[in-house]
């Protein structure tokens, strides 16, 4: 087993309710070195970390401008198939809301409407 399959398996177990993260890791350790592989741990660390990256960049984001904007935000980015948790707030908008998730962004925000303004005068 490679680095990497014992990282995608530390990831699905680690998932699942019931397991327990102290025990997953002294688990693994146990086998890692009754197997003499104990090396590979730095590896898994950093294949875990890859994972976790990777994961963070496809999931869901709706950022707001305003705290207030959260809840109107979330309802409408469901609507357009981005569904969040929460929505967090971006001091960079000017006012409105985005949505991202994986390759899809839907931009109802002012800064956006400005820049497609800007846009649509200067071709």
């Amino acid at each position: 087993m490679n680095a990497r399959a014992y990282a995608e398996a530390l990831s699905e177990l680690s998932s699942n309710e019931g397991a327990s993260a102290a025990a997953l890791v002294k688990n693994l350790v146990k086998t890692l070195e009754e197997s003499g592989r104990l090396k590979l741990l730095p590896h898994i660390l950093r294949e875990l970390r890859m994972l976790e990256a990777k994961s963070r960049s496809l999931a869901p984001v709706v950022e707001v401008a305003k705290k207030e904007d959260a809840a109107r935000a979330l309802k409408a980015a469901k609507q357009e198939g981005i569904e969040a948790e929460h929505a967090t707030v971006n001091p960079a908008l000017i006012g409105g809301w985005r949505a991202r998730m994986g390759g899809k962004l839907v931009d109802a925000s002012g800064k956006g409407n400005l820049i497609e303004l800007y846009r649509n005068i200067t071709r």
